[in-house]
């Protein structure tokens, strides 16, 4: 009896999680307007534009700046309801707009400050986004249930990569053929280079700007300073 009384003593400490809806759940995207869910290092942070463009004829604006994001998952993902963070001196949360959009396995996708500068077509507009030049920033993405997907730069330390020498402002991108290279470590990142590549990724910065504009939004990244490409292959 008193065994008796003791297991259901631990079954009252122990109630039912209920079912699934009343959980967390995985969100599949597969149900019209449904988000989906991520895996951390599935869907990445890129590249970062924080020094703002130079037009040809030298007109430096640093509002004009970005942020790309990779999906290198298995999987088309939604980001409905994502959360784009920007923390350091200024500190900005973003919510992803509800949309069919999906960002297709291995496609890149950038938001930017506006519009009607040197970066063409945004996927998305976040007219909040700024940097303070030189000052440390991390930023951050998390899917609709706040689970981290990967950090890019430190709160504490100053950008790894990119800025504006006067004459060229340079994005800070990351190094795409990297296994275990986290995106709050410096070694990950690098300067946008002037290498060669067959097919060109800064078609998506305005003509009037790619003389002192370096950067690659919404485009594969250029190869880093040791002469890989970041195309995922090891060709």
């Amino acid at each position: 009896m008193r065994r008796m009384l003791w297991l259901l003593a631990l079954a009252g400490c122990n109630p039912d999680p209920g079912e699934i809806d009343q959980q967390v759940g995985y969100r599949d995207g597969l149900e019209d307007g449904q988000p989906n869910s991520g895996e951390r290092g599935t869907v990445v942070i890129t590249e970062v534009l924080w020094s703002g463009s130079v037009t040809n004829d030298g007109r430096w604006d640093a509002r004009d700046v970005f942020v790309e994001i990779k999906n290198e998952s298995a999987r088309t993902v939604n980001l409905s309801g994502w959360r784009l963070q920007v923390s350091g001196v200024r500190m900005i949360e973003w919510q992803i707009p509800a949309s069919d959009r999906e960002l297709d396995v291995g496609e890149h996708a950038f938001v930017a400050a506006k519009d009607d500068g040197c970066l063409l077509e945004p996927d998305w507009l976040l007219p909040e986004l700024s940097f303070t030049y030189g000052e440390p920033f991390q930023v951050t993405l998390r899917d609709a249930d706040e689970r981290l997907m990967e950090p890019a730069g430190s709160r504490t330390a100053p950008p790894f990569a990119g800025g504006y020498d006067g004459v060229v402002s340079r994005s800070m991108e990351k190094v795409e053929l990297m296994f275990g290279g986290r995106g709050s470590e410096p070694h990950s990142w690098h300067f946008y280079t002037d290498a060669e590549v067959d097919v060109p990724n800064d078609d998506r910065v305005a003509e009037s700007c790619r003389q002192h504009t370096k950067a690659s939004p919404g485009r594969p990244n250029s190869p880093d300073y040791s002469g890989a490409f970041a195309t995922g292959s090891f060709e």
